[in-house]
C-alpha cells in the first residue's frame, strides 16, 4: 500500500503484439505524454516513478521483479485484450494493484459504456478524459490515489473527474464529471526532451509525434468524428522544433517520421511546420519519408507543404466514397472530383505521391458506385488506393445500435491481422466487427471487390508496375480497364498466381465469423497456426506481398497477357515489340523474395528501346519516339543505400508476407527496383 511518504510505482504500457511480427511500428508517444504530465502536476510527497512499456516481454520481466501500485493501459482495436491479458496478470501477482485502461477503444454511450466496463472486471478505472485526450483524467486519478492513500476503494470514494468505474462496494456505475480539453498542447511536458524516447531509437520503429489534436470533421465511421473533439488545438511551434531537433539528431537517416495528426497540411501553421522539416531534410537528411494523414480539403496549401518537404510526404485523399448518398450517410464532404483531379495533376507534375482511401459497405453504397469510385481515383491519377473494409469501431457513431439498425449492417468478427500472442501462459487474440453486407452490397459481391482491390494492390498501387499501365494508356486503355480486364482473366491466370487468388477467397471466406465468441474459440483451436503465419493476418497485405514478391514471374506473365488482350486488335508488330520492351525491362528490374538473392543479382538483358529515358521524361511521347535504332545491352546495378534499407527492414520486420506488408508502408515502389545503367554505361561495360 502507497503512504504519503512512500514512492508511487506507476507502469504505462502501450503495447503492441510482436509475436509475428511487429503489429504497432511508432513510439509510445501517448503513454510518454501521460508520464510527463504527471510528473509535472500530481502533488506526491513522496514522488511518482513512472516508467513505460512497449513490449510485452519487458512489461511482464518488470512485473515478476516488483509488481506496481498503478498500471497503466492503452486501449486500441487491436491491442485491448492483450492489454486485458496483463491487467489480469498483474492482479494475480498483487491484488492490490490499481489497473487503468485508457484510449480511444471506448463506447459513446453510458449504458454501452457501463455494459462495457461490467466486462472487463481486470480493470479497476477507465481513464476517459475529455474524448480520447487523458493526461488530465490521468492526472486526476493519479491524485485521488495519493490523496486517499493508495486503494482502489479510497478512489472510489466519490467521482474523479474524466474517470468512470464500476464501484468495488456498490456495483453501481459511477461516471465522473467531465473536463475540458487542453487548449495548449505545450502544457504536456515534452516525452522526448524528457528522454522517455530514448530507448527507441536503436529499434526499428518509426518516431511519432501529435502537431494539433481534433477533427473539424464528423464522418460517423471514425472515432475522431465526436463534437467534442471538433476544435483544433496544437503545440507551439518552438516546441515542435526542439522536438523534431532531437529526434533527428539521434534517428537513423532512413527511419521514417509519424505525425498523429488527422489532418496535417490543412492549417496555415502546418506549412510553418514544412519550412522546418525543409531545413531538417537539408541539416540531417531526415525525415526522407513522414507518414501521416493528410487534410481532406486545402489541397493547393498540401500540395505546397509537399513541395517543401521535397515529396517525403505522400497526399492522403481519404475520400471513403464517391457515391452522395453515402457522403450524406456518413455525414461528409469530399472536395469536388473536378479540383481533385486538378491536385492530382500538379502532385504527378511535382513527381510527388497520393494516397486514395475509399472504405467498402459503407451505407447507400453498391458494387457499381464502389467501382466507380476506384475509376474515378484512377483516372484522376491517383496511384495509391486503398479499399478498406469498415470497421465498427467503438466510440464512433456509426456503431451504435441505432446506425446498424437504421442502415440495415450486417456484420462478422475476424481476428485482428498479426494480433495474437502469448505472452503471460495464455493465448491472446484480439477480434474486430466488420461490416460484411447491407441492403445494396452482398456479400458476395464484397468478395468479387475484395478481388478486384487485390489485383489492385499487386499491379497499381504506387506504380509498382507503372511502366505496362503507361504503355496500356497510350494505346488507349485506361488503367481501371487493364485491372478490369486481368480480374476478368482469372481463370486463365498462371498456376502458381491464380493459387495466390484462390487462397485469398478462401481465407477471406473462412476467417469470417458470426460473434466473438466462435471467432475466438477458432483461433485457439488453430492457434499455432495463426502464429507460424500459415493462417490468419492482414489478408489483403498478405497475399498482395505473395503475389509482387513470390510470385513474382508469374504475376509478370499474367501482367503480359492481359495487356495484350486488353490493347487487342490495336497491338501491331511494332506495338508488340515495344510491349515485349516494356516486360523485359520489368523483368530486369524488379527485386522480390528471396532478397538475398536478388539484391546481390544484376540481371542483364538487350533491348531497343529507352525505357528509363521514356519514364524519365513522364511518358509525355510515345514509346516508339524512345527507339534506340539498333538492340542493345541493358545492365543493372542494385543501389547500396536501397540494399542497406531493406536489410534493415527485414531484420525488424522479417523476411514473410506479414513482415513484408508492415515496412512497404513506409517505402516507395521504386525503392524495390535496380537501378539500370544508362546506355553508354552499358556498351562500355560490355567491352
Amino acid at each position: 500500500m502507497a503512504t504519503k511518504m512512500n514512492r508511487t510505482l506507476i507502469y504505462l504500457a502501450d503495447l503492441g503484439h510482436n509475436q509475428l511480427t511487429i503489429s504497432s511500428d511508432v513510439y509510445p508517444l501517448g503513454v510518454g505524454n501521460l508520464a510527463t504530465y504527471a510528473q509535472a502536476y500530481v502533488r506526491s510527497p513522496g514522488g511518482l516513478d513512472i516508467r513505460i512499456f512497449r513490449e510485452p516481454h519487458d512489461l511482464k520481466a518488470a512485473i515478476d521483479e516488483q509488481t506496481p501500485d498503478i498500471l497503466g493501459l492503452s486501449s486500441y482495436s487491436w491491442n485491448h485484450n492483450l492489454a486485458l491479458d496483463f491487467a489480469r496478470y498483474a492482479k494475480a501477482k498483487r491484488a492490490a494493484t490499481v489497473t487503468l485502461m485508457g484510449g480511444p477503444n471506448f463506447p459513446l454511450t453510458q449504458p454501452e459504456q457501463e455494459t462495457w466496463l461490467r466486462g472487463m472486471p481486470g480493470i479497476d478505472i477507465a481513464v476517459r478524459g475529455p474524448t480520447y485526450e487523458g493526461e488530465r483524467a490521468f492526472r486526476n486519478i493519479v491524485q485521488r490515489y495519493v490523496d486517499a492513500g493508495g486503494t482502489v476503494e479510497g478512489i472510489q470514494e466519490e467521482p474523479v473527474a474524466g474517470n468512470l468505474w464500476i464501484d468495488r462496494r456498490s456495483g453501481e456505475f459511477v461516471a465522473g464529471p467531465e473536463i475540458e480539453r487542453i487548449a495548449d498542447l505545450d502544457e504536456i511536458p515534452s516525452p522526448y526532451l524528457a528522454g522517455l524516447m530514448d530507448p527507441y531509437f536503436a529499434t526499428g520503429y518509426l518516431p511519432m509525434m501529435a502537431i494539433a489534436r481534433g477533427c473539424p470533421f464528423s464522418c460517423s465511421f471514425c472515432n475522431s468524428s465526436v463534437q467534442s473533439n471538433s476544435r483544433i488545438y496544437r503545440h507551439s511551434l518552438e516546441n515542435l522544433k526542439a522536438d523534431l531537433v532531437y529526434i533527428a539528431q539521434r534517428v537513423r537517416p532512413e527511419v521514417a517520421l509519424t505525425f498523429a495528426d488527422d489532418n496535417f497540411g490543412m492549417y496555415d501553421f502546418d506549412e510553418e511546420v514544412a519550412d522546418f522539416i525543409a531545413y531538417l531534410q537539408e541539416r540531417y537528411s531526415w525525415p526522407r519519408y513522414i507518414r501521416t494523414t493528410t487534410g481532406k480539403n486545402r489541397g493547393e496549401r498540401i500540395i505546397g507543404i509537399m513541395r517543401k518537404i521535397r515529396a517525403a510526404l505522400p497526399m492522403t485523399a481519404a475520400v471513403q466514397s464517391m457515391n452522395p448518398v453515402v457522403l450524406k450517410n456518413i455525414a461528409r464532404s469530399n472536395i469536388r472530383l473536378e479540383t481533385y483531379t486538378q491536385i492530382q495533376t500538379e502532385v504527378r507534375a511535382q513527381g510527388m505521391q497520393s494516397y486514395g482511401e475509399l472504405i467498402l459497405c459503407l451505407p447507400g453504397e453498391s458494387r457499381q458506385s464502389f467501382l466507380k469510385g476506384i475509376r474515378d481515383l484512377m483516372d484522376a491519377g491517383v496511384k495509391r488506393i486503398s479499399a478498406h473494409q469498415l470497421m465498427l469501431l467503438h466510440g464512433a457513431p456509426l456503431s451504435t445500435l441505432e446506425s446498424r439498425e437504421k442502415f440495415g449492417l450486417k456484420t462478422m468478427t475476424r481476428v485482428v491481422a498479426r494480433n495474437i500472442g502469448n505472452y503471460t501462459g495464455e493465448p491472446v487474440i484480439e477480434t474486430e466487427e466488420m461490416v460484411v453486407s447491407t441492403p445494396t452490397f452482398s456479400f458476395e459481391e464484397y468478395l468479387d471487390v475484395r478481388v478486384f482491390h487485390l489485383l489492385l494492390t499487386i499491379f497499381y498501387y504506387e506504380g509498382n508496375f507503372e511502366e505496362a499501365f503507361e504503355f496500356a494508356h497510350q494505346q488507349g486503355v485506361s488503367a481501371f480497364d487493364l485491372v478490369s480486364q486481368m480480374h476478368a482473366m482469372l481463370e486463365g491466370a498462371p498456376a502458381a498466381f491464380r493459387k495466390v487468388i484462390d487462397d485469398f477467397v478462401r481465407e477471406s471466406r473462412e476467417e469470417l465469423f458470426p460473434s466473438r465468441e466462435e471467432c475466438v474459440a477458432w483461433a485457439r483451436r488453430h492457434f499455432a497456426g495463426l502464429v507460424s503465419g500459415e493462417l490468419g493476418g492482414n489478408l489483403l497485405s498478405k497475399y498482395s506481398m505473395l503475389g509482387r514478391f513470390y510470385a513474382a514471374a508469374e504475376a509478370l506473365d499474367f501482367l503480359r497477357d492481359a495487356l495484350a488482350v486488353a490493347i487487342g486488335p490495336r497491338l501491331d508488330e511494332a506495338g508488340l515489340e515495344q510491349m515485349e520492351a516494356v516486360m523485359a525491362y520489368l523483368r530486369g528490374v524488379m527485386l522480390y523474395a528471396p532478397f538475398s538473392e536478388t539484391l546481390s543479382a544484376t540481371p542483364v538483358w538487350n533491348s531497343a528501346y529507352d525505357i528509363e529515358a521514356w519514364s524519365g521524361e513522364n511518358y509525355s511521347r510515345p514509346l516508339a519516339d524512345y527507339s534506340f535504332g539498333e538492340t542493345r545491352r541493358i545492365q543493372t546495378m542494385v543501389d547500396e543505400k536501397r540494399k542497406a534499407v531493406i536489410e534493415n527492414r527485414i531484420r525488424t520486420f522479417g523476411e514473410h508476407p506479414a513482415g513484408l506488408g508492415k515496412f512497404t508502408r513506409t517505402m516507395f515502389a521504386r525503392d524495390f527496383r535496380r537501378v539500370v545503367l544508362s546506355a553508354q554505361a552499358a556498351s562500355l561495360a560490355n567491352c
